[in-house]
């Protein structure tokens, strides 16, 4: 017999592309994630220039609220980036 008040917990850490597409809508309840900063790390991730960052991000963040549930909450950690001397403002559109 299963108590309604057992919970499975399964956490998945991976690359979007790959396990995004594997779900099934409106199944996990919470999302953290950190992608990669504008212009950051260009030899692991080919750095996204802060004038693309949105452009690229749209296509993910589409696929993170087709799993989320209606009740679920995503966490997006993402820090500003200063080009030419001033704050780029991606990180705020996105």
């Amino acid at each position: 017999m299963v108590d309604e008040h057992d919970t499975a917990i399964q956490i998945l850490q991976g690359d979007c592309f790959t396990i995004l597409p594997t779900l099934s809508a409106n199944c996990v309840d919470l999302i953290v994630t950190s992608p990669p900063y504008a212009d950051q790390r260009k030899n692991t991730y080919g750095g996204v220039h802060p004038d693309k960052y949105v452009e690229w991000f749209l296509p993910i963040a589409d696929e993170l609220k087709r799993v989320l549930k209606t009740e679920g909450s995503f966490v997006l950690n993402i820090k500003e980036r200063v080009v030419n001397g001033e704050r780029h403002m991606y990180e705020k559109r996105l």
